[in-house]
């Protein structure tokens, strides 16, 4: 028992220090390369995917090279080039996951039950993914109830995609932030709060990909939680017409 909770304990702390190392990182690439508070509103409807990612969410660059950032892209989002990443990128801002699986969705809200083969493990993740929010970050059921959509889930995904892809050279800077700022003006629309918008990006993941949230869980704590935090910066809704007009200037 003894050498269980000293294991328990090393993890705990070895966790801990990786953390630190991580926003250290991060705070010293943003240093590296600062961004205008209204550009960095925009990259926290990505903020999910980024930490997910140990990447700075405030920022355009990351840590990772090119060719890893290309293999990404490639195996994942089976995007190469120019017209691939347009594609993708416009898929993800008008169609998505949720234009199949919101219905699901409400669905499983009413409390319908369905077989494996009819939506493979999707309610099994959908119902392990309330689970684990209302354990590990202290949600209760009403605060699901407003939350109708996944698309989260997409405009997450769209702000990263459109940030590697012009990292790696597939689309220039300037398109990669009119991609963004589509994401976050839609991401503004449709969603109350940052909590909304976590609980939308934990359902896709487990409803769309089928993903186990565990691993995002504490990504959602640091954001929703931590005081110096993109999200406790930034109101989820946005000041459309103010935020262009200050974006045109920069």
């Amino acid at each position: 028992m003894a050498i269980v909770i000293l294991l328990i304990v090393g993890l705990i702390t070895a966790s801990k220090k990786i953390e630190k190392q991580n926003k250290k990182m991060r705070a010293e690439i943003e240093k590296a390369n600062p961004l205008p508070k209204e550009k960095q509103h925009l990259l926290a409807y990505g903020a999910n995917l980024a930490l997910y990612r140990t990447d700075s969410p405030r920022i355009l660059p990351i840590d990772v090279d090119n060719e890893t950032l290309r293999e990404v892209l490639s195996s994942y989002w089976n995007v190469h080039n120019q017209d691939e990443a347009a594609e993708t990128l416009e898929w993800l801002l008008t169609e998505g996951h949720r234009t199949r699986f919101d219905q699901l969705l409400m669905a499983l809200k009413a409390g319908q039950s369905f077989i494996e083969e009819e939506v493979g493990k999707s309610q099994e993740c959908y119902e392990s993914a309330q689970e684990a929010m209302m354990k590990k970050l202290s949600f209760v059921k009403s605060d699901f109830e407003q939350v109708n959509t996944i698309a989260a889930w997409d405009f997450d995904r769209a702000v990263n995609v459109a940030r590697w892809s012009y990292i790696v050279g597939y689309i220039t800077e300037e398109q990669a932030w009119g991609y963004i700022t589509r994401a976050a003006d839609a991401g503004s629309h449709f969603f109350q709060s940052w909590k909304d918008y976590f609980i939308s990006f934990a359902f896709g993941r487990a409803i769309a990909y089928e993903g186990d949230i565990y691993d995002i869980i504490w990504n959602g704590k640091e954001l929703l939680d931590e005081k110096d935090s993109i999200w406790n910066e930034f109101n989820i809704k946005r000041s459309t017409v103010q935020e262009s007009v200050t974006l045109d200037k920069v």
